[in-house]
């Protein structure tokens, strides 16, 4: 069941949406990762953090909207969309962002690591020497702290972020 929200005082062009709002932060972010005067590791981080931001936009807001259009509510927000409206805007910004993070790190950043000697191989393409290190240094650093843990429907999987 929704609840009408309370009537804003002030005209709707004067709200934000929250979700809206969220993805103009990590467009700031990804601005960051886009200027050429911030060291290319930081740029890297900040393409990292945007895509963590939006791995948890997605997992919490967006499936918040869709739960939203799901049910056919009708309340609007403050801003004066419905969710269907909102949605739409949301999904196609959060798109937009993805695509021009994906275009940065592919034609600019991946080629600038390459440049300075850093590049991020596939698995297939792996050596017998290189595969050997990456298991011997799992074996050195990961297991050792490697917990098991029993699941059962009480005990589910815990989430991981």
């Amino acid at each position: 069941m929704t609840h009408p929200l309370p009537q804003p005082r002030f005209p709707t062009e004067n709200y934000l949406n929250r979700e809206l709002g969220l993805l103009a932060f990590n467009r700031r972010v990804l601005a960051q990762a886009e200027d050429e005067r911030v060291p290319l590791l930081e740029r890297l981080r900040f393409l990292c953090i945007v895509s963590s931001n939006l791995d948890e936009f997605f997992e919490i807001r967006m499936a918040g909207l869709k739960e939203q259009v799901k049910a056919h509510a009708t309340v609007t927000t403050t801003d004066g969309k419905t969710a269907q409206e909102a949605y739409r805007l949301v999904s196609a910004e959060a798109h937009a962002i993805v695509t021009e993070q994906y275009q940065h790190l592919n034609d600019i950043i991946l080629p600038a690591l390459a440049n300075e000697g850093i590049r991020f191989l596939r698995r297939s393409t792996w050596n017998e020497a290189q595969r050997e290190w990456i298991r011997n240094y799992f074996i050195r650093e990961m297991v050792p702290v490697l917990t098991p843990i029993g699941l059962d429907p009480s005990h589910p999987f815990p989430k991981v972020l």
